[in-house]
């Protein structure tokens, strides 16, 4: 029995899953069910009344430390518990025997393709990245067995200690294939596993629980139609495969806690309609208040813009319309924040237009990416300084820099890369030591580029990271300090005062995870991949229109992938439904400007699958206006 204080709330599905005593387990965890609260509650059972080590694995760095801070809360920092991502405890055993070993990830794989195969064309390189993957992806034990073409860059990355990003996991796969003392301290060492956002998985990430599962009892929690990462290899049909290989005991979380029984209606019948195997039918609402779903047509992608700040503005300041006055039976009856609406869309693409408009209107906004914001410009270009003045950069992050000076083109950076080590820590000391050897033009770009990184740590460490970039980074390369990213930039730096290495450190230990700041006065444009986990209370789903949700594939595809591609789609446009909690606008245009030319748009086929009983109009009259009508219209859609 599960003592007393474990079952403090759960819900008596959440209480039959925390107290299992199966050895193998999977969880459908359905939208706002509590699923991360009760793979906690699991864990926290099996360290105290089980007495068992615990393995937690999830899929980015910034989702396990948040696993990790909630069971130090409970358990103490001292838990027999660790909490890894899957390349994270895959590195750990890689390096108990190698503990200099370093990650190649995407850059520095291309940098060094590029250094040994220079006169490749750019199909020729294409098709060599494209074979490395292959190889990766098939055969995970031996990568000495690799074709002829193949083996200089992984003798490459032998001689500098260094593995590819893609390795990574199958090397600690065949690790547990030897069955030698290592992998049997490997297995040992496992206790339970428990694999959260299971529906995320991949082939290799895969075959690595199943490794695992020969001597661990396994846990695994995810839901198969929030299986939105098709593009990064995940497949849901391992969630599947998993049920079939192990006959685990099986559950269901359906309550959901965050949305209204309008909302939860929708979706159900949303994700219902989808004809593939991956549906968790039966959701059930389990929170407070009814949930609201308003629907409108806009002429253009502008005058959606304009319509979505609009009703930004009357929910923060107060409208007179009764269907939006009370904001879906609030409770608490308190206001609306900035940070608590969303607007979610298909592609980033989408944000621009968003985004001008929300400015024009003096609305703050937080773009958020499934790629960190600073990885893109404008931010790009202080990240990477930042990573170069900490030592903290790699060849590819130097190169990336020299790149944009005037007069220093590809070709000039293929006559860098010989001179370049691989796996080099401080490239720009590298390059500076034979500045003689180089062209005029590169040396003297090296030399600034040394005096530059010694003006910035000066002035770090004089008066802090966010001075040294304004006056030193800032001027250089003619960003504006007012630019929305910049200033998002700047104050994280702020946060690390004058700590470079800090500052560097943590950009790049949360590169692989969505930058979302909850406590930003800001409304999140952001797209609906980035969104995955995170609720508000109004979201906007914007640009519903065939061609973008779902979205047009830019190949042709056979009927079984325009199938698997259509599932995705549709999953994608219930995550974004799922995120809200009192109230959606759906929302799509006429027409919308596409690579320069206006063209006419059809609402999406989702929007079909939708009762029209539980859709309202949305009006957009001004926001002092006044309407009598004590019945809101429902809406015909088509």
């Amino acid at each position: 029995k599960t003592a007393p204080g474990l079952k403090k709330n759960l819900n008596p599905e959440q209480q039959q899953v925390v107290a299992s005593q199966a050895e193998y387990i999977i969880v459908k965890a359905g939208p706002g069910t509590g699923k991360t609260h009760t793979l906690v509650r699991r864990v926290i059972r099996m360290v105290t009344e089980e007495k068992t080590f615990c393995t937690v694995i999830t899929f980015t760095n910034k989702a396990a430390d948040e696993l990790q801070q909630r069971l130090d809360q409970e358990l103490g920092p001292a838990a027999p518990v660790f909490v890894a991502t899957f390349h994270g405890y895959c590195l750990h055993w890689l390096r108990r025997d190698n503990p200099g070993l370093r990650v190649a990830g995407p850059e520095m794989r291309r940098w060094l393709l590029r250094s040994l195969y220079p006169d490749d064309t750019a199909g020729e390189f294409k098709k060599r990245e494209q074979d490395i993957a292959a190889l990766l992806e098939k055969t995970p034990a031996q990568l000495s067995s690799c074709p002829a073409g193949l083996q200089p860059y992984f003798a490459a990355l032998e001689a500098a200690n260094l593995v590819d990003i893609d390795a990574v996991i199958p090397l600690a796969a065949s690790l547990l294939r030897q069955r030698d003392q290592a992998a049997a301290t490997m297995r040992r060492a496992a206790g339970a596993l428990f694999i959260d956002e299971f529906q995320d998985l991949n082939g290799n990430q895969y075959d690595l629980v199943l490794l695992l599962a020969a001597t661990s009892p396994v846990f695994a929690i995810g839901d198969p139609n929030q299986a939105i990462y098709g593009f990064r290899g995940s497949d849901p049909a391992w969630f599947y495969r998993f049920i079939e290989a192990l006959h685990p005991e099986q559950h269901s979380l359906v309550r959901n806690y965050r949305s209204g029984p309008v909302l939860v209606k929708a979706a159900g019948q949303l994700i219902g309609a989808d004809p593939g195997p991956d549906s968790l039918a039966g959701p059930m609402a389990g929170g407070e208040g009814q949930g609201d779903i308003f629907i409108h047509r806009s002429s253009s992608a502008v005058a959606e813009a304009v319509f979505i700040a609009g009703q930004v503005e009357r929910l923060l300041g107060g409208t007179s319309h009764r269907e939006i006055d009370k904001l879906a039976d609030r409770s608490d009856d308190a206001g609306l924040a900035l940070g608590d609406i969303a607007v979610l869309y298909r592609t980033g693409r989408q944000a621009e237009v968003l985004a001008g408009v929300f400015a024009e209107r003096g609305l703050p906004v937080q773009v958020v990416d499934i790629v960190p914001f600073y990885l893109s410009d404008p931010a790009l270009v202080l990240y990477l300084w930042v990573l170069i003045a900490a030592e903290r950069g790699d060849s590819a992050n130097l190169l990336a820099l020299l790149g944009r000076e005037k007069g220093i083109g590809r070709r000039s950076l293929g006559g860098l890369e010989p001179l370049l080590p691989v796996g080099c820590r401080d490239p720009l000391a590298a390059l500076s030591g034979v500045k003689e050897k180089l062209p005029a033009r590169l040396g003297a770009a090296v030399a600034d580029f040394q005096a530059l990184r010694t003006r910035l740590r000066k002035t770090a460490a004089e008066t802090g990271i966010e001075p040294a970039l304004r006056s030193i980074v800032l001027p250089r390369y003619q960003l504006d300090p007012a630019e929305g990213e910049v200033v998002r930039f700047l104050r994280l730096a702020v946060t690390f005062g004058s700590s470079l290495t800090s500052l560097a450190d943590h950009l790049q230990h949360y590169k692989d995870s969505v930058v979302y700041d909850k406590r930003a006065e800001a409304v999140a444009l952001m797209t609906l991949h980035a969104s995955k986990g995170l609720e508000f209370p109004v979201v906007f789903l914007a640009g519903l229109e065939e061609g973008l949700l779902p979205f047009a594939p830019r190949q042709p595809l056979t009927a079984a992938e325009e199938q698997r591609h259509l599932e995705e789609e549709r999953r994608l446009f219930y995550v974004g439904l799922t995120r809200a909690e009192r109230m959606v606008f759906l929302s799509h245009a006429a027409g919308r400007r596409i690579n320069g030319k206006t063209c006419s748009r059809q609402p999406s086929r989702f929007l079909r699958e939708i009762p029209a009983a539980l859709l309202r109009r949305a009006e957009t009259g001004q926001a002092n206006r006044r309407h009598a009508r004590n019945k809101i219209q429902q809406l015909s859609l088509f």
